[in-house]
């Protein structure tokens, strides 16, 4: 009998290999057969053919009769409904408050959610002002260069923590991305202590965050109020008490 890492390594494998199949479904919407795509995923074609037999009976993909090629299944349909469903309803209970937040700043505000070791940005709130922060709406960006992503970071246990900051320096060496960890940790450390994050990416804006908890404090998302750092500095302690209350608020709103 395999040992329990073993048979956990082993299912992790055929996880992945499953999902790589379906990704590469997905990218054919005309159709794609077994072979093609055990060409693209480079695996056997029994492998796939078992793997592919398993997503059919599960809906995540379908086969046509008139040719046998696979094409997305329902499954896959109602999954897409139902994250853009739960990204609208953050962003509907947020609203108000992202408003609340751009009016007493007259800075622009944002909403991300949380993917992976990026954060994508979903919703904003722009001031009537001929100087401000471009919309960032549909931007992914990694955690690590984000203030937001350090006010993720802020709300999670140690462990988890480190676990997180691990995996953006191994993302960021396997693009060969410039990451500064001591320098992350630095920021963090300080945004566990005043319960704001910021970050200097040296273009003159100033960017404070702070993240919105589900019921179990788990941080889902984060909010970020930015400006020209001649207009945010000079109020930076009493936009960060601000930021902080319409977070807690959104929160709560969420049903924390």
């Amino acid at each position: 009998m395999p040992a329990p890492t073993e048979v956990g390594t082993s299912a992790a494998r055929t996880l992945v290999r499953g999902l790589t199949i379906l990704e590469i479904v997905a990218q054919a919407p005309e159709g794609i057969g077994v072979t093609e795509v055990a060409a693209r995923a480079e695996i056997d074609k029994g492998t796939v053919s078992r793997l592919l037999a398993t997503l059919r009976q599960m809906s995540y993909v379908q086969q046509r009769s008139v040719d046998r090629r696979f094409v997305l299944g329902s499954r896959c349909l109602w999954l897409a409904r139902e994250y853009k469903s739960r990204r609208e309803e953050l962003s509907s209970v947020a609203q108000p408050f992202l408003a609340e937040l751009r009016d007493l700043s007259q800075e622009t505000v944002h909403l991300a959610i949380l993917e992976d070791t990026s954060v994508v940005f979903i919703a904003q709130e722009q001031p009537d002002r001929s100087i401000r922060v471009r919309s960032a709406v549909g931007s992914r960006l990694p955690m690590h260069r984000t203030a937001m992503g350090r006010a993720v970071l802020a709300e999670l246990d140690p462990e988890s923590r480190d676990q997180l900051i691990a995996s953006l320096e191994a993302d960021a060496t396997a693009r060969q991305e410039p990451i500064d960890v001591p320098q992350l940790r630095a920021d963090v450390d300080e945004a566990v202590e005043r319960g704001w994050a910021a970050v200097d990416r040296h273009d003159d804006v100033t960017r404070l965050a702070s993240a919105i908890v589900d019921a179990d404090g788990e941080p889902i998302a984060a909010i970020t109020l930015s400006g020209p750092d001649y207009r945010m500095e000079p109020q930076i302690e009493h936009f960060g008490t601000e930021l902080i209350r319409i977070a807690r608020a959104v929160s709560e709103a969420l049903g924390r």
